[in-house]
């Protein structure tokens, strides 16, 4: 079975207010003493959506719905726009597309024979940085450009590369030459599944009783 299904929630289901939040799962064990020691068991963090009160017509739980019988429940996953994080570069608004460049976000360096680089988002603080490895880029969106040799001004590709939408890979027709320095930039979905088998069961039950509820929607990563 295809966990993933390309296929977006309806427009009508909103997206936006939501609470995004990565999570590493964390494990902190106290010693005696009071000192702390932190197991971060993932490297890269599982994020969790809540749509708050979203499903509030009869028009949106229908969608939801039928998304949640296509879907199987949490049994398979299917793109997601986060409203607040979804482009090379920082937003200026929630659900605001920004204007992207393909020397946003590093790539690689060429070594005259790999062919294949993976799209990365770099988040810096300080001298601090974590790179995300993003998975599902809107493919029509992606920009890439190529610096020969740091001192030129670089050329953007108009062909010559591929990107897989369930891999964020990027796959040039010919390697790039050695020391040519490669960028970036456009948008990228995160991969979702619905809560879990009996989320639906709650949806159901709080919008019969108040007209509205929420829905929560949990990053997934492929094994």
């Amino acid at each position: 079975m295809a966990r993933f299904i390309d296929l977006y929630l309806d427009d009508c289901v909103p997206g936006y207010p939501v609470l995004a939040s990565p999570r590493f799962a964390t494990e902190i064990v106290m010693v005696d003493s009071g000192d702390e020691q932190a197991n971060q068991r993932w490297a890269h963090p599982l994020h969790r959506y809540v749509l708050p009160e979203a499903v509030r017509t009869m028009e949106v739980f229908n969608a939801v719905r039928d998304h949640w019988l296509i879907c199987a429940g949490p049994a398979r996953s299917f793109p997601f726009r986060d409203p607040l994080d979804f482009a090379s570069v920082a937003l200026s608004a929630p659900n605001t597309v920004p204007t992207v460049t393909p020397y946003d976000q590093a790539l690689g360096v060429g070594d005259g024979s790999n062919r294949f680089f993976q799209l990365t988002k770099r988040y810096t603080r300080g001298g601090y940085s974590y790179d995300r490895t993003l998975t599902h880029p809107v493919t029509a969106s992606i920009r890439i450009a190529e610096d020969p040799d740091g001192s030129s001004p670089p050329f953007e590709y108009v062909g010559g590369f591929t990107v897989g939408r369930e891999t964020g890979i990027v796959t040039f027709d010919v390697a790039p030459p050695a020391g040519h320095v490669l960028t970036w930039g456009g948008l990228f979905d995160v991969p979702v599944r619905f809560e879990s088998d009996d989320a639906f069961d709650g949806i159901v039950r709080t919008f019969g009783v108040g007209g509205f509820a929420d829905m929560t929607l949990l990053e997934t990563r492929s094994c």
